[in-house]
């Protein structure tokens, strides 16, 4: 399992109109990618212009082998023009995990 964590900064005044594109066109679209186990979209509560994406991929080739597929290309296709800038796009792989007893 590869945890992928994808920081951007959206360009003022179009948060409301990127909210609405990304949960009515764009998540619906990773549910196609080849890999993807979970899909989460955060808005930062500090800097309320801040969304961040993690998504839980079965490995970082299947993320990789993701990328050029319609579905991945059309997503970008829908967020891009929102984008005020971006973080370095991290992946995280497991240490260790513990559930609540």
């Amino acid at each position: 399992m590869i945890l992928e964590r994808a920081e951007i900064t959206i360009k003022d005044g179009m948060m409301d109109e990127f909210l609405a594109v990304l949960t009515q066109k764009a998540i619906p679209l990773t549910q196609t990618f080849t890999g993807i186990k979970s899909f989460t979209a955060l808005r930062g509560e500090e800097d309320g212009d801040n969304v961040m994406f993690l998504a839980e991929w079965d490995s970082l080739e299947a993320h990789l082998a993701s990328r050029p597929e319609p579905a991945h290309a059309r997503f970008r296709e829908l967020v891009v023009p929102y984008v005020a800038g971006a973080k370095t796009t991290v992946h995280f792989h497991p240490v260790k995990s513990v559930k609540p007893v």
